[in-house]
């Protein structure tokens, strides 16, 4: 009986990666980014301290929401930057194939997904407050966070380790190959950002200035 790609990908990354994009490169692709997306999400809203805001119902209903889009979106984008990286270096794989190897590899997210429900049922909206406005935790609140963070880490070292080796497989290269693709394109994705990034400021602080010298006494 054939092993479901599910079970699979933990263990078999390259066999695993290489039967799903013979068979259907788009298999579980919004489902895959729907559980990208959440974790993401999740962590986006703990960073923006979004639970001054709302409370921990809203962002659970915000974050299923845009999940899928969002996990879509992340994986298009960075594909995008492997595939155009991966040719510099003679990769082979297709787009598709790119962002199967990338999309399959979450995999081990799915875990995360009752882990922050679990803590959203524990601390409620406070998990989304700044650590200042937050109450203090007890000694078996810091440890089970301490816990939940360790196996965060280690699904998250399991991720890249699928994902290099299904990237090896798809591009047809060595695993230190497809970390040198890997790395450039994070190289290439800091640029990007870094020039967005300068060019808003650029931008606001054109306007402040325009804005100050409007109000200028005459």
């Amino acid at each position: 009986m054939e092993r479901s790609p599910w079970l699979s990908i933990w263990t078999e990354p390259r066999a695993t990666i290489a039967g799903i994009v013979a068979e259907n490169p788009n298999r579980s692709l919004w489902l895959l980014a729907s559980i990208y997306g959440f974790c993401s999400l999740m962590n986006v809203y703990q960073s923006m301290a979004l639970g001054t805001a709302m409370g921990s119902v809203g962002i659970l209903i915000l974050a299923v929401i845009f999940a899928p889009f969002w996990g879509y979106i992340n994986f298009t984008i960075w594909s995008f930057l492997v595939t155009f990286v991966g040719k510099l270096f003679r990769g082979q794989g297709r787009f598709v194939e790119i962002r199967a190897a990338y999309s399959w590899s979450c995999v081990p997210l799915i875990i995360n997904v009752p882990l922050w429900l679990l803590m959203v049922a524990i601390f409620g909206h406070q998990l989304f407050l700044n650590f200042p406005d937050a109450h203090l935790l007890n000694t078996s609140q810091m440890t089970f966070l301490f816990t939940i963070l360790v196996t965060k880490v280690v699904l998250a070292i399991w991720s890249l380790v699928i994902y290099l080796n299904a990237l090896a497989e798809v591009q047809k290269f060595s695993v230190l190959r497809a970390i040198l693709n890997v790395i450039v394109a994070a190289l290439f994705l800091g640029l990007i950002l870094a020039a967005f990034w300068t060019l808003v400021i650029y931008a606001l602080s054109g306007n402040a200035s325009t804005v100050s010298m409007l109000y200028q006494p005459l």
